[in-house]
Order: structure tokens, then sequence, then C-alpha cells
């Protein structure tokens, strides 16, 4: 099961009013082909810092299933 403590959320404004969330988890993991993953950006732009972070915990519990 995926803890949302296991990572660390930075958010960060990629053009005036668009914001996206990177999500590194604080110990190194490995994918299912063999690639170490240090972190990932969410996908899609937010209108504001909380709504980045909120993307940001719902891919983490995605992360999961």
């Amino acid at each position: 099961m995926v803890k949302s403590a296991d990572y660390e959320i930075v958010t960060f404004q990629r053009k005036p009013g668009l914001w996206r969330a990177s999500i590194t988890r604080r110990r190194v993991w490995t994918d299912t082909q063999g690639k170490v993953m240090l972190s990932f950006v969410t996908t899609e732009d937010a209108n504001s810092e909380e709504s980045a972070e909120k993307a940001a915990n719902e891919a983490i519990r995605n992360l999961s299933s």
C-alpha cells in the first residue's frame, strides 16, 4: 500500500497562473522495466498551488492501483 508520507510534493508555477507538482519518493524505487525513477510531475496544469497539491496527492493514491 502506498503511503503519502513516503513522498515529497513540491509545487511550482510553470507559467503565470498555471501550477504543477513534482512528486519525489523519499527512497529510490525501480519500475517494472528496471529503470530507476527519481520523481514525476503531474500531467495537468492547475489554476492554483492548492489544486496542484491535490492533484499530486491523487497521483500518489493512484500509484497503488
